[in-house]
This record gives C-alpha cells, structure tokens and sequence, in this order.
C-alpha cells in the first residue's frame, strides 16, 4: 500500500512539474596605461546568476562555474567576479543579504553589478499551492531524488488507463486553478516595491557601480498550454522592469528566451516517457545572457563619437585627417573603404587632433571614403564609440 501511495504522489509530481515555469595588444598596449585601475565586478542573484546545474557548481562554491554567465561577464571584463548568487534567493533574502554587512565590502568598490532575482518570488509559493491542493506532506517527498531527476530527466512510471485518467484530471484542475490565483498575482505585483527596495540600497552601498539588472524568462515557452500559464505571471512580474530607468540598465532575457529553446527544458510530445525539466538555462543559454550584458557594457562604457573635421592629400602625405577628440576618448580609429558603404579596415590609430600616413594600402589616383572611431581602454578592454561621418578623398 506504502509502494503505491508513492508512485501516486511520484506521478502526481512529475505532471506537476511539467506546469511550472522557471520563475525560478594595439589599441590596448598603446593606450591602457591611461585607464590602468581594475574593474571590479559583483554578481547578485539567485540559481541562474549562480550558475546552477553547470558543470563545477556546488551549493558552497564561492566562484561561479566556468560556463555561467557570471563568469562569462568576468572574462570579458578581465577581472573575476564576487559572487553573492544563492539558489533558491527570493528578493526578499536578497534584500536580506543587502542589509546584513557582508556585502559591504565588495560594495563599497565594485564598478558593475549584475542583478537576477524574481523566479524564486513566484515558483515558491507556486509550490506551496500546489502541495496544498494535493496535501502532499514535504517529508513524503525525497528532495536529493527529486533535485537529480530535475537535472538528470523523470522516466514516467506504468500505470493504467484509470490511473493517467485520474492524474490528468488533478492536473487539468491544478492548471485552471493556477490560471487566474490571487496568490500568485500578489506576489507578482509585490515585486516591484522590492526590486526598487533592492537597487536602493545597492545604490547606498556602492555608489559608483552601473547596475545590470536581467527579467524573467519563461524556459516552457514553446510548451502549449503550460508556457502560457506561466507567462501570465511572469509578465505581470517584469512589469517592475524599465528600459528607461534611470538608475539601472536593463538585460531582456525574456525575448530571446521565448525565441529559443536556451534552457534544459525537454519534452518529448511523441514519447513523453523522459522529460527533462531543469528550467534553469543550459550552457548555450548563459553564453546569450553574457553576451546581453557585456552589450550593455559595451554601450555604457562606449565614449561620444569623434568629429571627422577634414580630409586632405598632397604630394608629402598621402593623407592628412583632421579631428576633434572627445574628452571621455583615449583615441580614434581611422577606418578607410574603396565606397561608402563598403566593408572598413582600421588604417591607424592616434590620440593627435591631426593624423598624417603615407600607408601603401592608399593607391595613388583613387578614391576613398573615410570615417572615425573612437575608442577608450579600461583594465584592457577596449569600449568604441559611434562612428563619425563618412567624407571622401581623391588620393594624389
């Protein structure tokens, strides 16, 4: 009797888990010695920013895995990062661990933050909900099993046709429950006075820092039925998102979630024997997330575009550039193309108002378009701006 009590609830579980969302060296070398300091870089989060689920994470790491976004910010930016990311943080232990003075110390120096919390705000009580529902006693379930199978895949058990009859039934009522719960959409607009809570004080706390703060994605996007049941909280949660805050940059995650497949998540329709359900996002998944954030650095750090004053040619130089630096800018470029929308190459670069080559890549007797870029190094990571405006030359 025992034995079938827990393939029942087993079962029962693993048509549950099916419905939830995871809520859960030139220019360098040239110019580097200008902008030497380090960048310091500090990670705030839950699993995702943890890294959970890749090889080398553990619940005790102090260093992200290699394959986290995290860490894949860190390289980018030549430093490493402090990680603060904790599976299973809600916004409410982040604000928690924000108050305590733990963090402090990396605060008061960090350059960059990166920000992932708000799953665990609605995949918590989702749970709660559904325990209750089916009043299902936690001791009855085996966490360390239930965490491999995540990762790892469900085989689902044999059972007979009055059996499926039966969970599908729970599990029909479960999703038309779910589908409009008061609970949920309370915790989902709740999360806007804490998300603000929380750049508040990281704001107090480290005053200098550009903060980087991704969404909430849906890993069931592609799935009928249950990807639309989550994204109706997820939604109203990233509504406590701007994309012209002042104050924070943020890193939509959501939209290229939704277009593709950037999770663990695997269901097979045909043979629904196996399902994966790790929602957390799968090696390919943290690349585009690290890619989205060192974007956005990119773009903060980028200087205003330099002005391409003149162009000329004569019999001593080939060409002479005449430009106007910007103050935030190190140097510029000078980019060259045989037309105006042609394919650029770099022809030099100078930190001089006025630049002067008689570069062999210039042939005499023909014409060139040129244009500028400026740049600026930082802990060797080289940041370019806006290109200036394209002028032609006739090369003597």
């Amino acid at each position: 009797m025992k034995k079938e009590r827990k393939k029942r609830i087993y079962c029962i579980f693993v048509l549950l888990c099916m419905l939830t969302a995871s809520l859960s060296a030139g220019l360098q070398t040239i110019y580097a010695q200008k902008n030497a300091e380090k960048t310091s870089y500090t990670a705030f989060g839950d699993s995702i920013a943890a890294g959970y689920g890749l090889d080398g994470y553990s619940d005790d790491q102090t260093e992200a895995p290699a394959d986290s976004y995290q860490t894949l910010v860190a390289k980018f930016l030549h430093t490493q990062s402090v990680n603060y990311a904790v599976t299973g943080n809600n916004s409410d232990d982040c604000i928690q661990l924000l108050r305590s003075e733990k963090t402090d110390e990396a605060l008061a120096d960090t350059d960059i933050i990166t920000l992932s919390i708000g799953s665990n705000d609605l995949l918590l009580p989702f749970i709660q909900i559904v325990m209750d529902e089916l009043q299902i006693q936690p001791e009855t379930l085996d966490p360390a099993s239930i965490e491999e199978q995540l990762k790892n895949g469900f085989t689902i058990p044999s059972a007979d046709l009055s059996e499926m009859t039966e969970y599908l039934k729970k599990a029909e009522q479960l999703m038309e429950q779910l589908s409009d719960n008061a609970t949920l959409h309370a915790q989902a607009a709740a999360f806007k006075d804490k998300f603000q809570t929380i750049l508040a004080i990281l704001h107090e706390k480290a005053p200098n820092a550009d903060i980087y703060a991704t969404n909430i994605y849906n890993p069931f996007a592609s799935v009928p039925k249950i990807g639309e049941l989550a994204d109706i909280y997820i939604q109203e949660i990233n509504q406590a998102f701007s994309e012209k805050a002042a104050d924070y940059t943020l890193v939509d995650v959501y939209t290229p979630f939704c277009e593709k497949e950037l999770t663990n998540v695997n269901i097979d329709f045909i043979q629904p024997y196996r399902l994966q359900l790790d929602p957390h996002p799968s090696v390919q998944g943290h690349a585009v997330i690290a890619e989205l954030i060192t974007e956005a650095i990119k773009q903060t750090y980028a200087p205003n575009a330099a002005v391409l004053k003149s162009l000329s040619s004569g019999s001593k130089k080939k060409l002479t550039v005449k430009a106007a630096l910007p103050s935030d800018a190190d140097g510029y470029q000078v980019l060259y193309a045989t037309s105006k929308n042609g394919n650029y190459k770099t022809l030099g670069n100078t930190n001089k108002k006025t630049f002067q080559t008689n570069s062999k890549k210039l042939k005499p007797k023909k014409t060139y378009y040129i244009k500028l870029q400026s740049f600026k190094v930082i802990n060797e990571v080289t940041y370019f701006g806006k290109d200036s405006k394209v002028k032609k030359v006739i090369i003597k």
